[in-house]
């Protein structure tokens, strides 16, 4: 009863924090990880955000023109307001799927054993990890973007310098005079506050999912381990027993084999985006950092890196969770089964030996050989730019 209760309050808790993060997207008019499952008519406040902020960027680069730090400072911009666009779509097109991805990912809870304390200390544990790694991302994203709209104030305070956090101005406005950059100022700061309150939700959603998959190769490790109990200790006399748990082995390997190919179709392009713009945005504010000393460029050049670096950890994580299932089942007394258990084992086996894995557009799979790959293509484009 106590594991059991253990089992519920994990669950409990895995809803309380995605109904937090479904709070501020709802600002936005997207309801889509509830019941719901839609979009209302505030989507257009946000969509407006999204595009008038690339239309304005573009319209500052061309402006400044000759001024290299500030046209790239612009396009860097452009890259940010892209994979916006890119999250935005996939509450737009399909809010049913994203529902689904998280009613799925609370059916893993369910199926565990409440009864047994190892399948209530992973749900326990990995519950957890993702409310702590939500915690963390957001107060990390939010902090650096109270950071940045403070330094406009700090100069000013301080140095008597009006500093714009970035490039973006309003046509018709004159940013020389007081009235014309405190107006700049503050459309800047709409932008800076609206856009990652947008965009937060939609990555720590993308923990939860990431974390489940990972929650679903512990759980079937554990099954395993209780298989190979029970045929050590019985010798394989029990064939029901065993036969009654590769079943359900079967039966929850590939309703997770189900929901990684689900979070695999529903994230492919997405983060296909996200890669090709933080590249970008690397690889122009190298250039730009190459030419002259550019304060901003730190800043972008951080929070690039350390984005793809996440996606990629994320990545690798799967995989060693995949690795460690496939090695569990090498453990296992197989050979003390009978001939029709040895046959379901073989499936489980060839199964896990083809795992699904998550993919950048289907170019490649995401883990850190993705992300050395693309740091060694960043460098090539990178020397290309120096020698034009």
């Amino acid at each position: 009863m106590e594991n059991s209760t253990g089992k519920h309050h994990s669950l409990e808790r895995f809803r309380a924090i995605v109904a937090w993060q479904n709070r501020i997207l709802a600002l936005f008019g997207c309801y889509v990880y509830v019941r719901e499952h839609r979009v209302t008519s505030r989507i257009a406040v946000i969509c407006f955000i999204a595009t008038s902020f690339i239309v304005l960027s573009v319209y500052s680069a061309a402006l400044s023109w000759g001024d290299m730090g500030l046209v790239v400072l612009n396009i860097v911009a452009v890259f940010y307001a892209i994979v916006g666009v890119a999250r935005l779509s996939v509450a737009i097109s399909d809010p049913a799927g994203c529902y689904r991805s998280i009613r799925l990912a609370e059916e893993m809870y369910q199926h565990a054993d409440g009864s047994h304390p190892a399948e209530c200390s992973v749900l326990a544990r990995y519950t957890d990890l993702f409310g702590r790694s939500v915690q963390l991302y957001t107060f990390c994203f939010m902090a650096s973007v109270v950071l940045v709209s403070l330094m406009p104030f700090g100069f000013y305070l301080f140095r008597g310098e009006r500093f714009l956090p970035i490039a973006i101005v309003f046509p018709f406005t004159d940013g020389e005079n007081a009235i014309g950059f405190w107006c700049t100022l503050a459309v800047q700061l709409f932008y800076i506050y609206c856009g990652p309150l947008a965009l937060v939700p939609s990555q720590n959603i993308y923990f939860a999912f990431i974390f489940n998959i990972c929650l679903q190769y512990e759980l079937l490790i554990e099954r395993l381990k209780q298989l190979d109990e029970t045929i050590r200790k019985t010798g394989g006399s029990q064939s029901s027993t065993v036969r009654d748990q590769l079943v359900k082995i079967i039966q929850f390997q590939q309703r997770s084999t189900e929901y990684i190919t689900h979070i695999e179709h529903f994230y492919q392009m997405q983060s296909f985006v996200e890669f090709l713009c933080n590249s970008l945005q690397v690889a122009l504010t190298l250039n730009e950092l190459h030419r002259s000393f550019w304060l901003p460029g730190f800043f972008v050049l951080l929070m690039a890196v350390v984005q793809m670096l996440v996606l990629c950890c994320l990545g690798t994580l799967i995989e060693l969770k995949s690795d460690q299932f496939t090695n569990q089942l090498y453990d296992i007394a197989w050979a003390e089964m009978e001939l029709p258990q040895q046959a379901m084992f073989k499936y489980v086996l060839k199964s896990a030996q083809q795992p699904t894995r998550l993919t950048c557009g289907r170019f490649a799979v995401i883990n850190m050989n993705l992300f050395l790959t693309i740091h060694k293509k960043i460098y090539s484009f990178f020397m290309m730019l120096q020698n034009m």
